[in-house]
């Protein structure tokens, strides 16, 4: 049999290797967050917190997040992701074990800081390394599956939080704490830092930006604020706004506008983040053939992402139009799976400007859109109190404008954004 194919094949199951473990990891991210949330009746009973304390805890994890975000992902631009990645979900499982020791009100606001300083680096520097490992026509279906992480820590393992929690709060932090442990051994001991050469060959049909000229600071500044960066963070940080919005106030909106009973609302959030996420592949998917089949970055990466947005603006405002609960659940599942598919692409468009750099590249996106995470609820409670008795006006106002300042960053999206096509894809 031919050495090559042989190579192709086995540096095939290396690349889902790698994408596996990013998945996982994401998903104990988004679980180990999770975990206060769900338990917030019994913590807040058991530390007898009242409603402000509770509002300070979570708002807490994000204090440092943004910094640590972009600091973590510099470090892993000089020490290797493999190693940071590492840091980071052994950091993790000592954060959660700890937790155990958690005796009041300002114990859970240290964890929760220290939680998100070291989780902050993680989706940036697990970018970072995908970016390392897969070609470029390929990096927009991993960095799909690396997403879909987030949606299955908050819908599939709920239930099984919700258990443990049966147990006390405590166990279920110190659950996730092994996890992370798990995690780490196996992630340290079974793979590597980047693609050998002969690897990569075998992995891909060619050697993916096997020549890279280093960038002096000034011109990773003037790439940093470059149309093409800019407008990207734009959109990833309108998106963001839905995404917050989708949280903390579509089950409200379902049960409080829409009507259904809270059984209904569970179903709905769950056929939302379902049917969100196999748009988010598909999306993916299709941007990842164009940028193979025409390699044009504008093309696929742009125009397909900018275009999802568009649409999926479109599909979120129709709900303030038609008042009907299985629309509803449609337009937010299609709108939250169309403009959501830029988290997995715009960070290879960040990327893609300064590829030496590309773990500080990603954090700048991620940091920035995390600030629209900070800003959304506040502003869309504010939009509600506006409307006084008339709750309905006042969650439409929300969508209106949610809506349209995906609508807005999605065209100037494709109007600004040029990625160099003249470099090798």
């Amino acid at each position: 049999m031919d050495k090559s194919l042989d190579l192709s094949r086995k540096y095939s199951w290396v690349l889902w290797g790698i994408i596996i473990f990013l998945f996982f990891g994401n998903l104990i991210n988004f679980s180990e967050k999770n975990i206060v949330g769900l338990s917030a009746e019994l913590i807040m009973k058991d530390l007898g917190l009242n409603s402000n304390q509770w509002g300070l805890v979570g708002s807490a994890y994000y204090w440092i997040f943004p910094i640590s975000g972009i600091i973590g992902a510099a470090l892993s631009d000089r020490f290797g992701t493999k190693k940071v990645l590492s840091v980071l979900m052994l950091a993790w499982g000592i954060i959660q074990f700890g937790a155990v020791a958690i005796n009041g009100f300002s114990a859970l606001i240290l964890y929760r800081v220290l939680l998100g300083i070291f989780q902050g680096p993680f989706g940036p520097v697990a970018l970072s390394h995908i970016n390392k490992w897969f070609p470029a026509e390929k990096r927009g279906v991993a960095s799909s599956i690396f997403t879909l992480g987030a949606t299955a820590g908050g819908l599939v393992l709920a239930p099984i939080i919700i258990g443990l929690t049966t147990f006390g709060w405590k166990v279920a932090f110190a659950v996730f704490g092994g996890v992370s442990i798990i995690w780490f051994l196996l992630f340290m001991f079974t793979t590597k830092e980047s693609p050998s050469s002969v690897e990569q060959k075998a992995a891909t049909t060619k050697v993916v930006e096997n020549s890279i000229q280093k960038k002096s600071g000034k011109e990773v500044v003037k790439a940093i604020f470059s149309p093409t960066s800019l407008f990207t963070l734009f959109l990833a940080f309108s998106s963001f706004i839905f995404v917050v919005w989708t949280a903390i106030w579509m089950p409200n909106y379902l049960t409080k506008v829409a009507g259904l009973t809270s059984n209904q609302m569970g179903i709905a959030v769950s056929i939302v983040g379902v049917s969100s996420a196999i748009i988010i592949f598909l999306v993916s998917m299709i941007s990842d053939k164009v940028l193979a089949k025409t390699q044009n970055w504008r093309l696929s990466r742009v125009l397909v992402i900018g275009v999802s947005a568009g649409i999926g603006s479109l599909l979120l405002v129709s709900v303030v139009f038609i008042q009907n609960p299985v629309w509803n659940v449609i337009a937010f599942g299609a709108a939250y799976g169309l403009t959501g598919a830029n988290f997995a692409i715009s960070p290879q468009i960040m990327m893609r400007l300064v590829p030496e750099r590309s773990g500080l590249m990603a954090s700048i996106l991620m940091s920035f859109q995390n600030v629209g995470g900070m800003i959304a609820p506040v502003a869309t409670g504010f939009l509600i109190g506006l409307s006084k008795d008339n709750i309905t006006q006042g969650y439409n106002n929300s969508i209106l404008v949610v809506s349209g300042t995906i609508l807005l960053c999605s065209i100037l999206f494709m109007l600004f954004v040029k990625p160099d096509v003249k470099k090798l894809a």
